[in-house]
């Protein structure tokens, strides 16, 4: 595989998911990034890269930023129970992937944004394994939008009776 952007784009488009070219802010140690959607049920973006420092292996990452309904209602708790909420989120996502990274940003007790990270090395590289971690990053969003809506009572059902609507 010498072109590995080409042939993972190609295999994405082909999984019936959105591709588009990321650019590269100068400067960044990046060679090449994808951003990729996948467009239901739930609309998920992320993006792979492949970093110029460590040509061996693609950085996939997925980003999910709290939603003001989700912010609102973590501050009206107490601090302690906002990092319970919180650490049980980072815990079950190390519990999906324990080979992911997972980052809480800026912090546990004043979360904006979550940011989950897998590495695929080139050895590993596959179709499969491509399609495998978009799954995974899109499952990873779901859970995070779950245990939000779940643990801060923000889910709200609308007229039609088992359709929910969550905030992200």
């Amino acid at each position: 595989m010498d072109n590995y952007k080409e042939k993972i784009a190609a295999w994405l488009i082909d999984e019936d998911l959105e591709v588009k070219s990321e650019p590269i802010p100068t400067g960044a140690p990046i060679e090449w990034a994808l951003r990729v959607s996948v467009k239901a049920p739930v609309r998920v973006s992320l993006v792979l890269q492949q970093p110029s420092t460590k040509k061996d292996r693609i950085v996939a990452t997925m980003g999910a930023t709290l939603s003001d309904v989700h912010r609102r209602e973590l501050f009206s708790l107490p601090e302690a129970r906002r990092v319970e909420i919180v650490t049980e989120i980072f815990n079950t996502l190390i519990s999906m992937c324990p080979d992911c990274l997972v980052f809480v940003q800026p912090s546990f007790s004043n979360p904006t944004a979550i940011a989950i990270t897998k590495i695929i090395y080139h050895e590993t590289l596959s179709r499969d394994s491509i399609a495998s971690t978009v799954r995974l990053l899109a499952n990873a969003f779901a859970v995070i939008v779950s245990l939000l809506n779940s643990r801060l009572k923000t889910a709200a059902r609308p007229e039609r009776e088992g359709v929910e609507a969550g905030f992200m």
